[in-house]
C-alpha cells in the first residue's frame, strides 16, 4: 500500500518498529510484529489508520486495504 500511496518514502529499521518518513512528515510507531523471523507481520489495523490519517492518503489507503474502507 505504501508502494502505491507514498512513492519516495523512507523507512528506517529499529528494533521494535520502523519509521516511515513520507513528504516532511514522521510516523515514528509502526510495528514490525511479533518476535522472531517478522517475514511477513500481522500489523494491527489501528496502526495503519494512523499513519494514513498522518500522511493525508486515506483516499489511495482505501482502495488498496478493504479494512479501511
Amino acid at each position: 500500500m505504501l508502494d502505491r500511496c507514498a512513492p519516495g518514502r523512507t523507512r528506517k529499521e529499529r528494533e521494535h518498529n520502523w519509521v516511515v518518513m513520507y513528504r516532511g512528515l514522521t510516523y515514528p510507531r509502526l510495528p514490525r510484529g511479533e518476535q522472531g523471523a517478522r517475514k511477513n507481520p500481522e500489523i494491527q489495523v489501528g496502526h495503519v489508520k494512523q499513519m494514513v490519517r498522518h500522511f493525508e492518503i486515506e483516499a489511495c489507503a482505501k482502495s488498496q486495504i478493504e479494512l479501511l474502507r
